[in-house]
């Protein structure tokens, strides 16, 4: 299936420790280091424009932002765990739409068949993920800022919407957290970050209720991978602004990506990428060379893939 090419933007964090230094020098010998990071984002979360570094926690936090190529790379197995409910000629249309990447004509029909539908019911749910999702694809590529933006809280009340109907439905929770966490990057740094909390538990509940699909498991290892990364000034920055910041390991994100993978091997190069990511930073330097070698021998099936193995190529472990 088609997947729209995404990366994490990780901009440096040097220029931010040296400025917090240089800036606070005079005081640092009555001040622990744990103390000035503290004050240092209690002051940018509450400046008109927040420190670029504190952005940067909410970045690598907005899983959504990211993820919808991962999930568009195994929708197939996500419909096959997904109880039936909708016609299944409307099911085959959109579903043959979505592989086409038609994604306007695809929000239009579901659009129209949720107005059919018996308010309420199990129909409308399992047409209202699949509605956000298409919006979802549309807001991905959408130029326009405010469009984009709309695009995005509209689906984000479907994805709510599918989830007050069709809880048992593994897609409407992975849709909901992603579009969840896409939501951030208008909602400001704050929420993004506090947002972080209920797009894991969604991920988490997406895994047990569709236990055949891949994506669920890689967007829950992405998650902890990413929350892993982040730095010590970074990790003191989410514990200034909330009393239980995110936690998590490259122990955690290893055994969902190796989960991912026993699913449906092979199925997403980026998640072998990640694999021996987190192998090298476990210190486990063989297993991670060879994690390595089967993402470069992975044939691509997107421009995003092509642009893992370029990654991957790159990649000195």
């Amino acid at each position: 299936m088609a997947a729209s090419c995404f990366r994490l933007s990780r901009p440096s964090l040097l220029l931010s420790a040296r400025s917090l230094c240089a800036r606070r020098a005079v005081s640092t010998v009555s001040h622990s280091p744990s103390q000035l990071a503290a004050q240092f984002w209690v002051r940018s979360a509450g400046a008109a424009a927040p420190h670029p570094s504190l952005k940067l926690v909410a970045q690598k936090l907005r899983v959504g932002a990211i993820a919808a190529a991962a999930a568009a790379a195994t929708a197939a197995a996500t419909l096959a765990t997904a109880p039936a409910s909708c016609d299944a000629r409307t099911e085959a249309k959109a579903d043959a739409l979505f592989d086409a990447a038609k994604y306007s004509e695809l929000t239009a029909l579901l659009q129209a068949e949720l107005n059919k539908a018996k308010p309420g019911s199990a129909d409308a749910g399992e047409l209202s993920w699949r509605l956000a999702r298409a919006m979802k694809k549309s807001a991905d590529a959408e130029k326009t800022k405010d469009t984009k933006k709309a695009l995005v809280f509209d689906a984000l009340k479907h994805a709510k919407r599918a989830l007050e109907l069709v809880p048992e439905i593994g897609a409407a929770h992975k849709w909901y957290a992603i579009l969840l966490s896409e939501s951030g990057s208008f909602a400001g740094t704050s929420a993004s970050i506090k947002n972080s909390f209920v797009v894991r538990e969604h991920f988490e509940r997406a895994a047990a209720l569709s236990p055949k699909d891949a994506t669920s498991r890689h967007l829950l290892g992405l998650w902890c991978f990413e929350v892993a990364k982040l730095s010590w000034i970074e990790q003191k920055a989410a514990a200034a602004l909330f009393a239980t910041p995110p936690t998590a390991t490259f122990a955690e994100a290893l055994d969902h990506f190796e989960h991912a993978e026993r699913i449906e091997p092979g199925f997403y190069p980026k998640n072998l990428l990640l694999t021996a990511q987190a192998l090298s930073r476990l210190g486990r330097a063989d297993e991670a060379k060879a994690a390595l070698a089967k993402c470069l021998a992975a044939t691509p099936k997107s421009p995003e893939d092509e642009a893992t193995l370029e990654e991957a190529r790159k990649l000195k472990l």
